[in-house]
C-alpha cells in the first residue's frame, strides 16, 4: 500500500544536512517527483487503515502511532490533531537522541495541511540519519500517510487538480503537445510529467498550473 521511505526535500547545508518531511504520498502530493502513476479512486478508507495497521506493525511503529490508527479505524477518519501529534511525537524522540528537528506544517494549495517536521544532522553521518528514519517510522509515517490518503484529503487534492487541469491543458498545447479532449487531471498530469522529463524540464507545465 504505501512504501517506507520519508518525504520530503532535502538541502545541504555547510557540513549539515536540512530534511523537510511532509509525508509525501503519490496519491496526495509529490506527484511531480514520483509520477501520479497511481488512480485517485481511492481505496475505503476501511481497506486503508487496515493495510496501514497491519503495515505498521510489522514496521516497528511504537504503541502511540498504533493508537491513532487504531482510533483512526473506529473513528473513520484520522482528524488533523492526530497527524500533529504522531508528527511531534517523531520530533520529540530525534530532540530526545540529540538530533536537531523541529515540527512544522505545509500549507499546500489545494487547502491541505499537511503536518511534518525538519531535521538536522551532519552530512555523511549514516548514524543520525538512522535516528530520523527510525523516529519517524516509530511516530509518524503510517498516520501521516493514512491521513494524507483519508477520502477527505483527497477530495481537496483531486479538486484542487481539477481546477488547475485547464492551465495544464493550455500549457502543453502552447507548448506543441496535443492533448485529449477527455483526459482527466490525473492523465494531463501523468502527460505533463512525461514532456517534462522528455525536454529535460525545459518544459514544466505542472510549476506553471501549480499543481503539487
Amino acid at each position: 500500500m504505501m512504501g517506507r521511505g520519508r518525504g520530503g526535500t532535502g538541502t545541504a547545508m555547510g557540513l549539515s544536512a536540512l530534511v523537510v518531511a511532509f509525508g509525501c504520498v503519490v496519491l496526495a502530493g509529490c506527484a511531480k517527483a514520483t509520477g501520479p502513476t497511481q488512480s485517485t479512486e481511492p481505496e475505503s478508507f476501511a481497506d486503508v487503515v487496515a493495510a496501514a495497521i497491519q503495515e505498521a506493525e510489522a514496521g516497528g511503529a511504537g504503541d502511540a502511532q498504533l493508537a491513532i490508527l487504531r482510533k483512526a479505524q473506529l473513528e473513520g477518519e484520522l482528524p488533523i490533531e492526530d497527524a500533529r501529534a504522531a508528527a511531534r511525537a517523531a520530533v520529540e524522540c530525534m530532540t530526545e537522541a540529540g538530533i536537531s528537528a523541529y515540527y512544522g506544517e505545509n500549507h499546500r494549495k489545494s487547502g491541505l495541511v499537511v503536518p511534518g517536521y525538519s531535521a538536522e544532522w551532519i552530512m555523511g553521518d549514516d548514524e543520525q540519519n538512522a535516528v530520523i528514519d527510525a523516529c519517524d517510522q516509530r511516530e509518524n509515517f503510517w498516520v501521516s500517510s493514512v491521513y494524507q490518503t483519508q477520502p477527505s484529503s483527497l477530495e481537496l487534492t483531486d479538486g484542487y487538480r481539477a481546477q488547475q487541469a485547464p492551465i495544464l491543458r493550455s500549457c502543453l498545447e502552447r507548448n506543441g503537445y496535443a492533448t485529449d479532449p477527455d483526459a482527466s487531471p490525473l492523465d494531463l498530469m501523468r502527460q505533463a510529467i512525461q514532456v517534462e522529463v522528455d525536454t529535460d524540464s525545459a518544459v514544466d507545465c505542472l510549476t506553471e498550473a501549480e499543481i503539487e
